[in-house]
């Protein structure tokens, strides 16, 4: 190998080696010297500050090979009345995609029954820089068992700090119960008739409880509560199989959206087809008048664009 060969392949080496160099030396910065302490204490002082709930994280340190991992993880209302609680709560930036332009987060919830929620979102790396779009270009979700009531019924309670007065002391009387398992998986590209996907998402060990004493409402246990979705040519459809269906109540829903660029202007066309039976219908058929069903019912109708829908009922 002549001199004029061998100095390209020296310097190729000499960067090679201050490239491993500068990756082992961060890694052992942010695994073993990264003050974790002190970034729990800020984190979770913001984070509670700005969304007005109590924040506990037993423990916080690194999760490899580049993220946070927090373990019992517990979230709760002002006046304590709604908790969620996590066993763990890991989330990572992969370090594969980096390498072809691509930013992807990782989040992994592990419920306190031991369910998991896996979630991912990537990103364009011009794409966030330009912070023209930041519309992930995909999307993965994949629960397993995951208990999703404790959350649901903590943002009830959260929204009905700014509901309507009709609807605000009914919002804080809801106790949910359900595990969700099933998964979704987006692909979102910039010519919207190129965007696929699929959504296959259910619940299972449902129940509804209204804690009001004045009420004689009965529990509402759910043999079906299923959302499924396809999204093909840039349409998302909801599958005809949706539902939500309890001994008194049964939700179904039906439609698609059609989307366009940028996101907000996609077009909505949905409709939400909900029937009270039984004491549900004896106790709260008035609402559904007053949102323009009669008693038994109303078809809520959900069309014009994401920015800017329109929201209409009427009997079904």
């Amino acid at each position: 190998m002549s001199e004029d060969e061998a100095l390209p392949r020296k310097n190729y080496l000499k960067w090679l080696w201050y490239t491993g160099l500068f990756i082992f030396a961060f890694l052992v910065f942010f695994l073993f010297t990264f003050p974790y302490g002190v970034v729990k204490e800020a984190i979770v002082g913001e984070i509670s500050q700005s969304t007005g709930l109590n924040i506990r994280v037993k423990e916080i340190g690194p999760s490899f090979p580049i993220g946070v991992d927090a373990e019992g993880l517990k979230i709760s209302t002002q006046d304590a009345l709604a908790q969620v609680e996590f066993q763990s709560a890991d989330a990572t930036i992969s370090i594969l995609p980096l390498f072809i332009g691509r930013v992807t987060f990782n989040l992994e919830l592990v419920s306190k029954n031991k369910g998991v929620f896996e979630a991912s979102a990537s990103w364009g790396i011009l794409q966030l820089i330009s912070r023209k779009d930041m519309m992930p270009t995909k999307i993965n979700v994949e629960s397993k068992d995951f208990e999703l009531g404790p959350l649901v019924t903590l943002m009830l309670r959260e929204k009905s700090k700014t509901a309507n007065d009709m609807v605000k002391d009914l919002m804080t009387q809801i106790t949910f119960l359900g595990n969700m398992t099933g998964k979704a998986e987006i692909s979102l590209a910039s010519e919207p008739i190129q965007s696929t996907g699929t959504v296959d998402l259910q619940l299972k060990k449902a129940t509804l409880d209204l804690n009001n004493p004045n009420l004689v409402v009965a529990r509402q246990n759910f043999e079906k509560a299923l959302i499924k979705g396809n999204l093909q040519g840039g349409k998302l459809t909801i599958d005809p199989n949706s539902a939500l269906n309890s001994q008194e109540l049964k939700v179904a829903f039906k439609g698609n959206s059609v989307l366009r660029n940028p996101f907000e202007g996609s077009l909505l066309d949905f409709v939400i087809a909900i029937k009270l039976e039984g004491t549900l219908r004896d106790n709260f058929g008035f609402i559904m008048s007053v949102i323009g069903g009669n008693e038994g019912g109303v078809n809520y109708t959900i069309n014009g664009s994401m920015g800017r829908p329109n929201f209409q009922g009427s009997p079904n």
